[in-house]
């Protein structure tokens, strides 16, 4: 989720997106929305959620959503355990592993775990091959131009 990291340290890191989470909005594809889930531990380890929204008959629906578990790492790539699936277009709901309150990960099923890792790995290329990264940069270079050209 190499891209996905990098949209969210490219906003600040993992507390500013926990503040504000991220919605990219790029059409024709459905919008993308990165979220920092509940409280970070004293290691920095979080619970992020992606997921790509549309609606039906006025409602989001999420097309999926991936919850992970987060582990931060000193050479600055991050490990995404992958916790949950959610596609609600499809009535599924999959949990493949849950953590305690001292984030120690507990995985529940094997093969649904490793097979949300490779579905993740190619939606993250995929995320940026449709070009979300520079989707998320094109409303705050339209702030900064409004800025400049308001102030001179």
């Amino acid at each position: 989720m190499k891209n996905i990291q990098t949209l969210i340290e490219e906003h600040g890191g993992v507390a500013a997106v926990q503040a504000n989470y991220l919605r990219i909005e790029n059409p024709p594809f459905m919008r993308l929305v990165i979220e920092v889930v509940g409280t970070m531990f004293p290691n920095g380890t979080c619970e992020v959620s992606v997921a790509h929204y549309g609606e039906m008959n006025g409602d989001a629906m999420r097309d999926p959503e991936i919850t992970f578990l987060v582990i931060p790492s000193e050479n600055g790539e991050w490990q995404w355990m992958p916790l949950s699936f959610l596609n609600d277009y499809m009535g599924i709901h999959q949990i493949a592993a849950e953590y305690d309150n001292f984030a120690h990960l507990r995985v529940l099923d094997v093969k649904l775990s490793r097979e949300l890792t490779e579905f993740a790995e190619m939606w993250d290329r995929n995320v940026k091959h449709q070009g979300f990264p520079e989707a998320a940069v094109e409303p705050l270079l339209a702030e900064l131009q409004e800025l400049f050209a308001k102030h001179g």
